[in-house]
Order: structure tokens, then C-alpha cells, then sequence
């Protein structure tokens, strides 16, 4: 009986180590593609890299993407000659590091989500860190419903090279500024589904039957 007890206390303490242990692992986080460029797989839909180079262009085209999102404030033409003839579509949604809103993150996941319905968007900052971590981690929240601090923990623990000064970042990754974003991003959508204005003095104009010369 003794013996008996011993192996369940024993297997009692297996099973909450394991679950210890699986509680520390994180959910899988992006796949490496070329880390050279420091560019990352988060699903099918999307890409990260840090800014990209003539070297890069190959490995970005095999990957189908169809556009890529530049997140620099600065230098915003470097994709021109990166990416120059190969068919790729070039954003610029400039975020200043110190300076982010939800309603900039908000912007930016709504692009992401448009140009994701003509293929694979591939985004990028500098550093391919920080500006690029941040939005990436909202895409893991918003769209795959990633737990908050897994999506945080990824951002400043993955092998991107996040820059712990910029703690207002990190502080983005909270259920307040979260739903913040969620707000914006509904707001967003509700305004690009209404029927644009008509000029309605161009519109007369248009319809106005034209007398022959």
C-alpha cells in the first residue's frame, strides 16, 4: 500500500513539473527564412525583415509576396532600389519609435489586412525589431488571437533583436491599449465601407448631354 501511494505522489509530482515546464514554452513563434535579413514567417499572410537590400530581392519574390510595408520614418525610398522591377507593390506606413498610438498600429494592421487580399505582405523597419516586433505582435493578438503577454514575450525574447529602450512599446501590451486597438480598427473599417461622396457639380456636369460642334 505504501509502495502503492508512493508511485501516485510520485506521478502527481511528474505531471506538475510537466505542466510547469509547458507553461515556460512559448507558443511557436516565427519561422526563420533568411535570418541574414533578419526575416521571419509569422503565417502564410505575412513576413517580417529588417530593411531589405539588392541581396534580399530573390528570396522576398520566391516567397510570393505582393507588397511589403515600410515602417521607417526616415530613408522611406530604400525599397525603391531593393525591390526595383520585381513586380512587388511598396507602402510606406511611417511609425516615429517614440511617438505610437493605437490608432497607428490600427492603420497599419488595416493595410496589412487589405493588401493581404492579393497575397503575402511582408513588413519592416530598420532593425526588423522593434517597429516590426510591435505590429507583429498585434497581428498575433488581433487576428490569431495570441494571448497578450505571449505576444509581448515573443517580441522582446524572440531572436529579432528587440531594443529594450524602447519600453513604450512593451507598454503597448496591455489589455487597455489593446482594445484601444480594436476600437480604432473597427472604426477604420466601419469608414472605409461607407459609399464615398459624390461631387455632385461634377456629376450634373457628366450628365449633361453635349451639343455637337
Amino acid at each position: 500500500m505504501r509502495q502503492f501511494a508512493v508511485l501516485i505522489l510520485a506521478a502527481a509530482l511528474s505531471a506538475n513539473v510537466c505542466a510547469e515546464n509547458a507553461a515556460d514554452m512559448p507558443m511557436k513563434w516565427a519561422t526563420p527564412v533568411k535570418q541574414d535579413a533578419n526575416l521571419y514567417r509569422l503565417d502564410d499572410k505575412l513576413y517580417r525583415s529588417e530593411q531589405l537590400t539588392r541581396s534580399d530581392a530573390a528570396a522576398v519574390q520566391s516567397l510570393g509576396i505582393k507588397s511589403v510595408i515600410n515602417l521607417r520614418f526616415f530613408d522611406r525610398d530604400d525599397n525603391e532600389t531593393a525591390l526595383s522591377g520585381s513586380g512587388i507593390a511598396l507602402f510606406n506606413k511611417p511609425l516615429l519609435t517614440w511617438r505610437i498610438k493605437p490608432k497607428h498600429i490600427a492603420e497599419t494592421l488595416y493595410l496589412i489586412e487589405q493588401r493581404q487580399k492579393q497575397g503575402p505582405v511582408l513588413i519592416h523597419c530598420y532593425h526588423g525589431a522593434d517597429r516590426t516586433g510591435l505590429i507583429s505582435g498585434m497581428y498575433r493578438v488581433i487576428y490569431q488571437n495570441w494571448p497578450i503577454e505571449e505576444a509581448k514575450r515573443e517580441m522582446q525574447q524572440g531572436p529579432y533583436g528587440y531594443h529594450s529602450i524602447w519600453r513604450n512599446i512593451a507598454n503597448m501590451f496591455t489589455e487597455e491599449k489593446v482594445a484601444k486597438v480594436r476600437e480604432e480598427l473597427a472604426r477604420i473599417r466601419q469608414r472605409e465601407r461607407k459609399p464615398k461622396p459624390v461631387d455632385k457639380g461634377m456629376e450634373i456636369f457628366f450628365r449633361r448631354p453635349f451639343k455637337k460642334a
